[in-house]
């Protein structure tokens, strides 16, 4: 398995698949930005530094991928980039989520992280993150490439639109929509719909306005 990214969150990544299972050698980074990056994450894992070596390294190790990093375009865009050398996004549920058996689907590339509760009949789209003990609760749609951050609440029934951010311990209550490229920030309570593209802070929840000069 190759995790893109070989920094902050794509190291968890390497705890969650190995406790899901996978044996170390079959653990590869990819970084094709950091100029300071070691050669060996932790002394033990490769990291592949360009999009050339990638492609090679797929076709002697296995195609398959996950997203190590966070935000929403960036974790579409690197995708799109990686599927064209020939890479196959795949998902990640660490085993100490709680995930339904009953939930309506996870599209490729989902990550699920530690402790994250997803509940009944809720659907998660391509490429998203839920990280460490968020919540998506029953009913609710996640869209695609969003990234719901620590501890974050996604009530019953709420919608969240592609590419929107939840920030850390954000609550979006049952029932409310909130549309595509949003960003909610950290401890905001959302209490209605969000239009597409607006950042809504605070409690309640409420857009930011820009200063006028």
């Amino acid at each position: 398995m190759t995790i893109i990214g070989a920094k902050g969150h794509a190291r968890g990544l390497i705890e969650v698949l190995l406790a899901n299972g996978l044996a170390q050698d079959e653990v590869f980074l990819f970084d094709d930005v950091s100029e300071d990056m070691p050669d060996l994450v932790y002394g033990r894992y490769p990291v592949i530094r360009s999009l050339a070596q990638l492609q090679a390294h797929f076709s002697e190790h296995g195609r398959d991928f996950v997203l190590g990093l966070g935000g929403t375009s960036r974790r579409r865009d690197l995708s799109e980039n990686i599927k064209a050398v020939g890479g196959c996004l795949t998902g990640l549920i660490a085993k100490s989520a709680q995930v339904s058996p009953h939930i309506l689907g996870i599209a490729d590339g989902a990550c699920v992280l530690g402790n994250a509760i997803v509940g009944v009949d809720v659907e998660i789209g391509e490429g998203t993150l839920v990280n460490l003990a968020a919540v998506v609760a029953h009913d609710a749609k996640v869209g695609d490439y969003c990234d719901i951050a620590p501890g974050a609440k996604i009530l019953g029934r709420a919608v969240i639109g592609d590419l929107t951010e939840i920030g850390a311990n954000a609550v979006v209550l049952p029932g409310v929509k909130v549309g595509p490229g949003c960003r909610v920030g950290a401890g905001a309570v959302v209490n209605r719909d969000v239009a597409s593209g607006l950042t809504v802070v605070g409690t309640p929840a409420k857009p930011v306005t820009r200063s006028r000069r």
